[in-house]
C-alpha cells in the first residue's frame, strides 16, 4: 500500500487505516465512511460525522492523539506500562529480550474462542 500511495494525488475510503497512511504522506483524502480520521477537518468527509469531532486538529495533533496519548504500552522486558519511547528503544535495541513471548500464544487462543462463539451464536 505505501507504493500506492506514493503514487496517488488521493484517496476515497469507507473506513480504512490507508487512509490514515495517504494523510501522513500529504495525501487528499476523502472519506464515505467514518474512520477515527474522519471529522477532524483533515479530509473530505461524506459519511456522517459524530457531533464530539467537532473541533479541527491538525495533522500533528490527529497523530499525537492516535500514536501517544490514547494507546497504552507495555515495556516488553517488563511487562509494566510505559511510554512510547521506551518501546521505541526496545525496538531498535535488538539484544533486549522480549518477556512478553507469553501474549501471542494467548492472543491466538482468543481469536480461536471468539471465532467458534460467533459461529455458535449464528446458528
Amino acid at each position: 500500500m505505501a507504493d500506492l500511495l506514493d503514487r496517488v494525488d488521493g484517496v476515497h475510503v469507507l473506513t480504512s487505516l490507508s487512509g490514515f497512511e495517504a494523510l501522513l504522506r500529504g495525501r487528499d483524502v476523502t472519506c464515505h465512511g467514518t474512520p477515527f480520521y474522519a471529522g477532524w477537518g483533515l479530509t473530505r468527509d461524506l459519511g456522517d460525522v459524530p457531533e464530539r469531532r467537532g473541533r479541527t486538529l491538525t495533522l500533528d495533533q490527529l497523530v499525537a492523539g492516535v500514536l501517544l496519548l490514547y494507546p497504552r504500552y507495555l515495556d516488553p522486558v517488563t511487562g509494566l506500562p510505559c511510554p512510547p519511547e521506551v518501546v521505541i528503544q526496545r525496538m531498535s535495541d535488538q539484544q533486549t529480550p522480549n518477556r512478553l513471548k507469553w501474549v501471542a500464544p494467548l492472543r491466538k487462543a482468543q481469536g480461536i474462542v471468539m471465532s467458534r462463539l460467533r459461529r455458535k451464536g449464528s446458528r
